[in-house]
């Protein structure tokens, strides 16, 4: 018998969030099923190899209605790239065409790809899945037309937690599954060696939006004033090399002077999570996306607090001053210097706040029932 075929499309070439936690999850449901991916050049290309076969292009068309990369302003100028990359969008269908037999199913891997999917809708008459892992704004014009087209044209729209859910209008019908998060062995480390030290840990991209600009101002100041802290960050360096865009300003690229110093410990891209989570005794996500980063969640299943931006929040996800601490405004870093200094102060808050997310994540981030909520979806989708 024949193993019918699903085509995740992932938006994003370079290493992320969202391919991380793809990655989780075609790690589980890869043997019931012929994988593919259609994903633009990069490291994700080559990452994804080890899950399924590979469709690269140039790019792939998006239109971003997020509520930071919502255009205003000279962001507009960024649809000049996607009515660009429409043309290789359109190409990327005839190899799909040409290579996949017995598709039964599209998961595209954001809501960004709402262009991308118009395309694909005209050619493929098959259930179409949109996965939502930013928050939508929905006080724009645009916003109407874009949900509009979601409902004629999506099957299954699954949001990776409440607070992006309860972004999106509530007549929508969406289905919430959080991301896969596969720790397989849990170290117990052995925290503050020295009782005196905080050890502050950012793991992400080092982009600005990320907060790491206002995360290392924060620390170099601490570090000035005589307070023992160390700086411990992971990720991947981000070039914006598009001209263009960078001559509008619409970058997020931050000065490599900033982050390759002396005081900081770069330990560049890593894998082994392990390795990151046993230096340290708090997570810093500052993020201007006012969502959590799945960092904080595996951060938590290591019994390790975070200090994260967020507006507002749903208590099923972080709970301030439980699990740990949060601050409302991005870029406020006197706000940022305050909360890490309640943790270098106050030490057993950071055991206790700790052992409280680790609680949470266990009790919403269940593996099993994760991905049987998925696997219905796949199969519901497909027999229908």
């Amino acid at each position: 018998m024949k193993k019918n075929s699903i085509l995740y499309v992932q938006p994003i070439g370079q290493f992320s969030g969202s391919l991380k936690s793809l990655e989780e999850t075609v790690k589980s449901i890869s043997k019931k099923y012929n994988v593919y991916f259609l994903v633009p050049n990069g490291v994700a290309e080559e990452r994804l190899k080890k899950y399924g076969k590979v469709i690269s292009v140039t790019g792939l068309s998006k239109f971003d209605n997020s509520k930071i990369g919502y255009y205003r302003g000279f962001r507009w100028l960024v649809l000049v790239r996607e009515i660009y990359f429409l043309i290789p969008t359109f190409f990327s269908i005839f190899k799909i065409k040409k290579k996949i037999k017995n598709l039964k199913l599209i998961h595209f891997n954001e809501i960004t790809l709402i262009p991308t999917i118009y395309l694909f809708r005209l050619y493929f008459k098959i259930p179409f899945i949109l996965h939502c892992r930013i928050l939508f704004n929905r006080n724009n014009f645009v916003s109407r037309f874009i949900i509009k087209f979601i409902k004629k044209n999506i099957s299954q729209i699954i949001a990776i937690d409440n607070d992006v859910k309860n972004s999106l209008p509530r007549n929508l019908e969406i289905k919430v599954i959080r991301n896969i998060l596969n720790i397989k062995k849990l170290n117990t480390f052995n925290r503050f060696k020295k009782k005196n030290v905080l050890n502050i840990g950012f793991l992400g991209s080092f982009l600005k939006y990320k907060g790491i600009e206002d995360l290392v101002e924060v620390f170099n100041k601490l570090k000035a004033n005589n307070h023992m802290i160390n700086l411990y960050i992971a990720g991947d360096y981000v070039r914006n090399e598009n001209k263009f865009l960078k001559f509008f300003g619409i970058t997020n690229e931050v000065s490599k002077n900033l982050i390759y110093n002396k005081n900081i410990v770069n330990l560049g891209h890593i894998d082994n999570l392990g390795k990151f989570y046993s230096k340290i005794d708090i997570l810093c996500f500052p993020s201007y996306l006012n969502a959590l980063g799945r960092q904080v969640f595996e951060a938590a299943l290591y019994r390790i607090p975070s200090i994260v931006c967020l507006k507002n929040n749903s208590s099923d996800s972080f709970i301030n001053k439980k699990t740990g601490l949060s601050f409302k405004i991005p870029g406020d870093q006197k706000k940022l210097e305050d909360l890490i200094l309640f943790f270098y102060f106050n030490k057993k808050k950071i055991k206790t706040m700790g052992n409280s997310a680790k609680k949470l994540v266990e009790k919403n981030f269940d593996i099993k029932k994760n991905l049987k909520s998925l696997n219905n979806i796949y199969s519901s989708l497909i027999q229908n």
